[in-house]
């Protein structure tokens, strides 16, 4: 796809910040980290969090990567995915969701190993659940808008699963981080759209839908 950056703001910052953070952690540890390097480039773990009361970890973890197919696959997803909802929502509208999302995908494993205790031994990083948020997003669409966004989610529904599965299959994979991610993407957009209403055209006609 072309891309230009100068439509997409956004998305092109937040996959900026993703690539400079690789740089610097690349520098300083080579192109792949292992789990004690994620920590200390400030990946996620809720006992740091909770106990040690490292919050900014619920953001930084977001914008490391553990190597270079991490990024390459999350910045390419990000690029493709991103730059339809960013055009879809509005700028303001689309980084309300996106940072949403990232924040969901480190605060409901938070709550969730306080009531449960699992999780205590995870390292997480990358700005995928980020875009499980978005998924997220576009689903909320489609389920608000069938007429106009259900066609759209269900082009990627089959991506969605996939990745679902992955998550499931592949261990050093976050499942929580996605599912979280994806939920908080779900919730944000319903709320951003009941207070700053999103404008449109219907497909069968030529009238506003607010």
């Amino acid at each position: 796809m072309d891309y230009d950056y100068r439509k997409f703001p956004a998305t092109s910052l937040i996959v900026g910040i993703c690539m400079v953070v690789y740089i610097y952690t690349t520098i300083k540890y080579g192109f792949e980290m292992n789990a004690y390097q994620g920590i200390e480039a400030g990946g996620f773990n809720p006992i740091l969090v909770i106990e040690l009361n490292q919050y900014y970890r619920l953001i930084t973890a977001n914008f490391i990567h553990f190597g270079i197919m991490h990024i390459f696959c999350n910045c390419y997803s990000l690029i493709n995915l991103g730059s339809v909802m960013e055009h879809l929502l509005g700028m303001k509208r689309y980084l309300i969701i996106l940072l949403s999302s990232a924040l969901a995908t480190t605060v409901l494993p938070c709550i969730y190993y306080m009531f449960t205790g699992s999780g205590a031994n995870s390292i997480m990083g990358g700005i995928s659940g980020a875009i499980f948020g978005l998924m997220g997003s576009l689903l909320a669409l489609a389920w608000k808008f069938k007429n106009v966004y259900a066609y759209l989610f269900k082009q990627i529904a089959p991506s969605v699963i996939l990745m679902l599965l992955i998550s499931v299959l592949i261990p050093s994979i976050s499942l929580s981080g996605h599912v979280s991610g994806m939920i908080g993407g779900f919730v944000a957009t319903l709320l951003v759209i009941k207070f700053m209403p999103l404008s449109f055209w219907k497909p069968n006609d030529h009238n506003f839908v607010n």
